[in-house]
């Protein structure tokens, strides 16, 4: 049953969606006709509703995917698409010490918190320190932001504290002996770069510290599906950037 104050997806079509929560007074607007939110509690999720122009719309149980895309954004994301396959990879789960460099909007400390991880989020920029902690925070998601540098790491937590870490900063190179050491041995770390350049320096400059395991991109193709006419849609996501998994060397 969906209580006062409990998310709900307003569904009517792929393109009309939105996150609402459920608050008495308040109204869900659209060009497909608006819905009071008196009238969503106390129903179940996956009941259809009628909204003002008599068009249907379902009352659906958000996902994470859902929380994401609300976020305000002050910077570029990592979709999830590359999210899923980076907690993975990095065995990422409850209890899970989890280091990131550079909070961005919050998707990553987000996604790792929806999955049980306690997130430490360095970052050094405060606007997008204080975005992502709202972003989280609104969901009831957690995570704690610290405004220094990533290299900074072991001298806040200690050497070794860490069981993973997510790497998203301009110059990963220069944060690569913070990270190794605030990494456990052996445990596994992601970097997320944009360009072939940037990929082949933090090879080189990780060489020393940590084992290349592999480096990838993620593809993402929606299919219109409607009998007789299924295809591929025209429009998708195609690039957003590459990953590169390691793993600490326990000596460098």
């Amino acid at each position: 049953m969906i209580r006062e104050g409990d998310w709900v997806l307003v569904y009517i079509d792929r393109k009309r969606k939105k996150l609402v929560r459920a608050e008495r007074g308040k109204t869900f607007g659209s060009d497909a006709g608006a819905l009071r939110l008196d009238d969503v509690i106390g129903r179940e999720y996956g009941e259809p509703v009628k909204l003002s122009t008599g068009v249907t719309a379902y009352l659906l149980r958000p996902t994470l995917e859902d929380f994401l895309y609300s976020f305000k954004r002050v910077t570029q994301v990592i979709y999830p698409k590359d999210l899923g396959l980076m907690m993975i990879k990095l065995g990422a789960g409850p209890g899970k010490r989890c280091l990131e460099g550079g909070s961005g909007s919050g998707f990553v400390a987000a996604a790792l918190s929806w999955v049980g991880c306690e997130v430490a989020s360095f970052e050094v920029r405060r606007e997008h320190l204080e975005v992502a902690r709202r972003n989280l925070r609104r969901f009831g998601l957690d995570a704690a932001f610290v405004r220094a540098p990533l290299w900074e790491a072991p001298e806040v937590y200690g050497e070794g504290y860490f069981d993973l870490a997510v790497v998203d900063v301009g110059d990963p190179w220069r944060a690569l002996e913070g990270v190794w050491r605030a990494l456990k041995g052996g445990a596994p770390a992601a970097f997320w770069l944009p360009t072939y350049n940037q990929l082949e320096k933090l090879k080189k400059s990780s060489e020393d510290m940590f084992v290349w395991l592999e480096s990838l991109e993620v593809g993402e193709r929606r299919i219109k599906v409607e009998e007789g006419a299924t295809r591929p849609e025209q429009i998708g996501i195609a690039f957003t950037g590459f990953w590169a998994f390691l793993r600490k060397k326990l000596h460098p």
